[in-house]
């Protein structure tokens, strides 16, 4: 095994990558807050792909599902999880969105 390279940099193209394993359904979590009425936050590109939400603090926010349809943050009780795809979070309110 090489010590040092070129560069007097470490080798650790040796080491074995860790393994990282998780059994858990979800592995990530986003938290979304808009504090303006009119603010809209897209879940798109690297945030595209949720599994659901959990509402934190339900404002005047609502949720656009993934394949369409909206609903009120305050018509979905608070710190629980819904799972509902998520396209799109406008108006105030936070939300936890589960990967």
């Amino acid at each position: 095994m090489q010590i040092s390279g070129s560069n007097a940099r470490t080798d650790v193209s040796s080491r074995p990558t860790p393994a990282i394993k998780d059994d858990a359904r979800f592995s990530k979590i986003e938290t979304v807050t808009i504090a303006a009425a009119h603010g809209v936050k897209h879940l798109t590109g690297s945030l595209a792909g949720s599994s659901g939400f959990i509402v934190k603090t339900a404002g005047t926010g609502v949720i656009t599902a993934t394949d369409g349809g909206d609903i009120s943050t305050s018509d979905v009780t608070a710190k629980e999880m819904v799972e509902i795809g998520v396209q799109r979070i406008s108006g105030s309110c936070t939300v936890h969105v589960v990967y």
